[in-house]
């Protein structure tokens, strides 16, 4: 913690315009998932449903959590001695507020863990696509403060950006009928026999 508040301190205006940035790519990725879990249903209805709701809750509190980041660049702003901010924000981040947010935002990875998944399993798209998925994960949750953020965005973008190729595609008709993959078609009902009194 005394590294993010540094890093913070060295660079107060940049952490709140990448923690700002993150924010509104947690707004972003809600159409996102249900265009993703949407390509996706015809060939793992099920899976890519669950995933769907997944990412899309994850998402929102993901923007819960950001927000307590910007809390931190103003304590960390409004208090000089660092170790002092670094007692403050620690404190902040033990409150169970913070974790009443946290724990459904890892909704999000596990969501986006599972789009991976289908999409190796059912060879849905180019391979590079879920693998850079499944390296944003680990990057984002275990990598270094200062470039962490930074390199998971770039590679989620990266990685959407050939899922927008993907999708882009399929003709109009083709992507209509994805949403009504498990819709019965009204030619295959079978009507059973009346039987006259």
């Amino acid at each position: 913690m005394a590294n993010e508040v540094a890093a913070v301190a060295a660079a107060p205006s940049r952490f709140v315009a990448g923690t700002y940035s993150g924010v509104l790519m947690s707004f972003l990725m809600v159409p996102a998932a249900l265009a993703l879990g949407r390509f996706l249903r015809p060939r793992a209805p099920v899976a890519s449903d669950v995933a769907t709701a997944l990412c899309v809750v994850g998402a929102c509190f993901h923007g819960g959590v950001l927000v307590f980041q910007l809390a931190e660049t103003a304590v960390v702003a409004a208090i000089p001695d660092q170790a002092q901010a670094t007692t403050v924000v620690t404190r902040m981040f033990e409150q169970p507020a913070f974790f009443l947010v946290l724990a459904p935002f890892i909704a999000f990875y596990v969501g986006l863990a599972a789009f991976a998944g289908i999409m190796l399993v059912r060879r849905a798209v180019s391979p590079w696509i879920p693998l850079l998925i499944l390296v944003a994960i680990p990057v984002e949750l275990a990598g270094p403060m200062l470039w962490k953020a930074r390199a998971f965005f770039v590679m989620l973008t990266l990685a959407f950006i050939g899922l927008a190729y993907a999708v882009g595609r399929l003709g109009a008709i083709e992507w209509a009928a994805r949403g009504d993959t498990l819709v019965p078609d009204a030619s295959s009902d079978i009507e059973m026999p009346t039987v006259a009194a």
